[in-house]
């Protein structure tokens, strides 16, 4: 096991600084608001999501301590998620050990899957479920006592079958009403996180709005995250992405294993970002 050196964080004036040039909207997208300070912040650097670490500081911090990681992927609520948090103590002791946070909210699924929880195949009711999501989510960030000023939420869409043309343009709509929610101020940063083929992700580009960046899973092992499949080079160039290159896999450090899965970054973290030079960009 290689041990690597102690983080390099950058926060509060240095990230601000950078990120209101990094980040401000892509050329994709509608013009928005000018980001806040210091509610999120750039992360370069590799990461992990996993159910084993949730609500469990010490695992947390036997995966932060002399690890490779510099974001974990925590996820916050939704009708469909497995294992949730809604201790404040833990988001709190996680920005402490200074974890750079991907917070992750699995509401309902495409209305083609056989999810118990799936949004209608009607595209208006659609949009209004994707507002109500983010609404939902905008208040679990509050009582996990997060800042709500362009703090980056990343909706879990999971696969789905994307030649299904009324399923495909119900989750456009439903992104689409996501992302314009997130956007009412204070505005959050809108991301949608899924399969990079299987989810649709290349095609909520198209969406007016369209998300603020994105959390591709594409597991060829390639860290880079300019390297998606189904997703155009073209689309969220101005540090918009999160690549989740590897599935669920046992790793153990510091004397504790748990099943993870593997992310890279060029992209919004809460609260401040990372200076990570892991292959990522």
């Amino acid at each position: 096991m290689t041990i690597f050196s102690r983080k390099s964080r950058f926060r509060a004036g240095l990230a601000t600084l950078f990120l209101v040039a990094a980040l401000a909207q892509p050329t994709i997208m509608v013009a928005g608001a000018t980001p806040a300070a210091a509610s999120f912040g750039i992360s370069t650097g590799k990461g992990i999501d996993a159910c084993g670490l949730m609500n469990n500081t010490a695992r947390a911090q036997a995966f932060w301590q002399n690890t490779p990681y510099n974001n974990i992927g925590i996820y916050i609520g939704g009708s469909s998620a497995a294992c949730p948090t809604n201790s404040a103590s833990f988001v709190s002791s996680l920005v402490n050990m200074g974890w750079g946070i991907m917070p992750l909210w699995v509401g309902p699924q495409a209305p083609c899957t056989s999810y118990g929880s799936r949004f209608s195949s009607n595209t208006t009711t659609a949009y209004n479920q994707g507002k109500n999501e983010a609404i939902a989510s905008y208040n679990k960030l509050i009582s996990l006592g997060m800042s709500t000023d362009n703090t980056p939420v990343i909706y879990d869409l999971e696969a789905f079958d994307t030649s299904n043309s009324g399923c495909l343009s119900a989750a456009k709509a439903f992104i689409r009403g996501w992302t314009e929610q997130l956007h009412v101020p204070p505005a959050q940063k809108a991301g949608v996180y899924g399969s990079s083929c299987a989810s649709g992700i290349g095609t909520y580009a198209s969406n007016n709005p369209a998300p603020d960046f994105i959390h591709g899973a594409d597991w060829d092992g390639i860290t880079s995250t300019s390297n998606m499949a189904c997703v155009s080079a073209g689309n969220w160039t101005l540090h918009q992405r999160h690549k989740q290159y590897r599935g669920g896999h046992s790793e153990t450090w510091n004397g504790v294993t748990v099943s993870v899965d593997s992310d890279c970054s060029n992209g919004p973290v809460y609260p401040a970002g990372d200076t990570a030079s892991q292959g990522c960009v």
